[in-house]
This record gives structure tokens, C-alpha cells and sequence, in this order.
């Protein structure tokens, strides 16, 4: 079964995340999807992130940092890394509440943390990066399998139970 997940972040090569991920002691996705099945408080790069965005903002919310790299059965590795201060997962529907699930605003940090992960960049060789490294925006990730504990609150707002 695959997920999808509606994130507001910023994507970033999986090369320059894996060099920022070696550089903290967290070992290297190499593309491969991350595990999430204790979002945050056992996955190590979870950890890292909200870590990185408490050094500037105290009161930040655990829950809201993650990374996703895309993924669907019988495919490659990923190129591309998604760094989510904001997500909703769907697993089979939901309606989306814009102010709610996704708020416009950009967490205090997430720019110094994008910053940083970027530095890891120059070490990195230009056929291993994405167009648009850094790019914040709005996306889309769907990844093969569930990739996480989503927990009953969103089985229940599917209508799966």
C-alpha cells in the first residue's frame, strides 16, 4: 500500500542531505526512504531536525519536522529529499485544511536549517544535485508502503475504521 503525504518544506538533493546527515552522526538515506514507525521521538533524523530548529525557536513543536524521499515499488533510489516543517499524510483520503494542516508561515529556524543543509552542498559533485536545491514550497511525496505510524486520529478521518 503506498502514502502520500501533502508537506510544506523544502526539497534538497539526497546527496547533499546524506553529507549533512554524516556530518551530525545520523547514518546516510542513500535514497531509500527513513522508517518512521516512532515519529520523533525514536527516529534519528527526526531528532536531528527538531534539534537543529530549537536552537532557535524553544517552543517548536516535535511533530512538525521530518524529512520524506519519495519511493514507489520496483523504482530506484531517489534523488530528491523533502524537509517538512508542516505535512499531512493521506492514506486513502482527506480533505486537506490549508490554515490548519499546512499554515503559511515559516517556522523560526527552518531558514538557518535550510541554510545548513545547503553548506553541506559544496562538497557535493553538480550531477548529484536537483534543480531547484533549496526550493521551499508545497509538495507532494508518495512513498511505496506505509512509511510511518500515522496514528488513529487519521484512520479515524478516513473513515478506515
Amino acid at each position: 500500500m503506498g502514502s502520500t503525504t501533502l508537506i510544506r518544506g523544502f526539497k534538497v538533493s539526497v546527496a547533499t542531505f546524506d553529507a549533512f546527515l554524516a556530518a551530525n552522526s545520523v547514518y546516510e538515506t542513500y535514497g531509500t526512504p527513513p522508517f518512521y514507525g516512532h515519529h520523533p521521538d525514536k527516529d534519528p533524523i527526526s531528532k536531528l531536525l527538531f534539534a537543529k530548529i530549537s536552537q532557535y525557536d524553544s517552543d517548536a513543536d516535535k511533530n512538525k519536522f521530518r524529512v520524506l524521499i519519495p519511493a514507489i515499488e520496483g523504482g530506484g533510489r531517489s534523488r530528491t529529499a523533502y524537509v517538512a516543517y508542516a505535512w499531512a499524510a493521506v492514506r486513502a483520503h482527506r480533505e486537506i485544511k490549508m490554515d490548519e494542516d499546512l499554515p503559511a508561515g515559516v517556522p523560526k529556524g527552518v531558514e538557518e536549517l535550510r541554510q545548513e543543509i545547503l553548506g553541506y552542498g559544496k562538497d557535493v559533485g553538480d550531477g548529484d544535485k536537483i534543480a531547484d536545491e533549496g526550493k521551499l514550497g508545497i509538495y507532494m511525496v508518495v512513498t511505496y508502503d506505509i512509511r510511518g505510524d500515522y496514528g488513529d486520529e487519521l484512520d479515524r478521518s478516513e473513515g478506515l475504521y
